[in-house]
């Protein structure tokens, strides 16, 4: 009987000692205006997370590859989080806003070209200078005379597609086809012919992911659920069509089927079948 009363004593002081606990946790945790939320955002997971890490491939285990320039249209309903807010909100930014200003004010993204081969490096000033130029106004019956200076500044509403560069290879080890993006630009409007695009600057993928998995992006079905913009790329949760595809003359699809843009997008769409038959041919039942 005095056995029985004392594990109920005891029972009853360990439970009284976790509540204590929990509510000093719970009394410990202070919210701030600044936080706009009900956790304090400096213990938000993506404000401490890290980009998921590749698994080590030897090359020997890479039994076929092929490499892919695709196109990632920010007017697809699918492909709106890699486009908005175009204004950046307390809580998040646009792609464009995070990747330009992860180089020219932080500092953390290093690795930006002019083209797609990643032999022309630009340093940080050159890529101000590209998303922010000077328009000179000069008199028209005087050259000489400059009548006002007008600044023209890339934003994110400048934004159309964003173009990656990426490779597909066969792990055999594992037994399955995986896709590693090594490049990503964004492609913008001419501030002074608003009627053509360009490529912006290419960035090596590696060296933008740890900006891109400590910013997160909208998802409109569940808000605490959001996820980083490493992680959309990583996932594949996108839509795209493939403008390339590493070839013999190094030319586009656009290059051989000239006839209309719907020639050009079923070709991209037969590239992109062959990929998943190959993986599919693979397996023998």
């Amino acid at each position: 009987m005095n056995r029985s009363i004392l594990s109920h004593t005891w029972i009853a002081g360990l439970t009284i000692a976790g509540g204590l606990f929990f509510s000093s946790q719970a009394c410990a945790q202070v919210l701030e205006p600044e936080d706009d939320g009900i956790v304090p955002r400096k213990d938000l997971h993506f404000m401490n997370t890290a980009p998921i890490p590749y698994p080590f491939l030897r090359q020997d285990d890479i039994m076929w590859s092929t490499r892919h320039w695709e196109r990632i249209d920010v007017r697809e309903k699918i492909n709106h989080p890699l486009y908005y807010p175009v204004q950046p909100l307390p809580d998040r930014k646009s792609l464009f806003d995070v990747l330009v200003d992860a180089i020219t004010v932080e500092g953390s993204i290093q690795e930006v070209f002019r083209d797609d081969r990643f032999t022309r490096p630009l340093t940080t000033e050159e890529v101000t200078q590209l998303v922010a130029t000077n328009d000179t106004i000069r008199d028209p019956d005087d050259p000489s005379k400059i009548l006002f200076i007008d600044e023209l500044k890339i934003k994110a509403p400048d934004v159309v597609a964003w173009e990656i560069k990426s490779d597909w290879y066969f792990d055999k080890q594992r037994g399955e086809m995986k896709n590693r993006i090594i490049g990503i630009s964004p492609v913008v409007k001419d501030l002074r012919n608003k009627s053509t695009t360009y490529n912006l600057f290419w960035i090596w993928f590696p060296d933008a992911r740890q900006a891109m998995a400590t910013h997160i992006a909208y998802n409109p079905t569940n808000n605490q659920q959001r996820l980083t913009f490493d992680q959309i790329f990583h996932k594949r949760m996108f839509s795209s069509i493939i403008y390339k595809e590493d070839n013999t003359y190094d030319r586009e699809i656009a290059d051989y089927k000239r006839n209309t843009a719907m020639d050009q997008l079923l070709e991209s769409q037969r590239i992109h079948e062959n990929l998943r038959e190959y993986e599919h041919d693979l397996w023998e039942f």
